[in-house]
């Protein structure tokens, strides 16, 4: 895996706290309660993270793009 800058981890975090890239975010998503709040707040909570935080919502998300790649894998079998 690529190392990821700290601001690079921000700025797909800050992302990740606007919108669900899939659209319909699981429950079971980092992110999910972050997205109720106004945008502002959204970025100040991102942006409030250390690093630990961040890399745990990347690796979430990334374990999620899995799951639902193989979803999707499963369907076109």
């Amino acid at each position: 895996m690529e190392l990821l800058t700290l601001e690079y981890k921000r700025a797909w975090v800050i992302g990740l706290a606007c919108d669900c890239p899939f659209g319909k975010a699981f429950d079971t998503c980092l992110t999910k309660e972050i997205r109720k709040l106004g945008i502002a707040d959204r970025i100040d909570i991102s942006k409030g993270m250390d690093e630990n935080q961040l890399d745990q919502i990347i690796a979430h998300h990334r374990d999620c793009l899995l799951q639902r790649e193989e979803n999707l894998s499963g369907v076109n079998s």
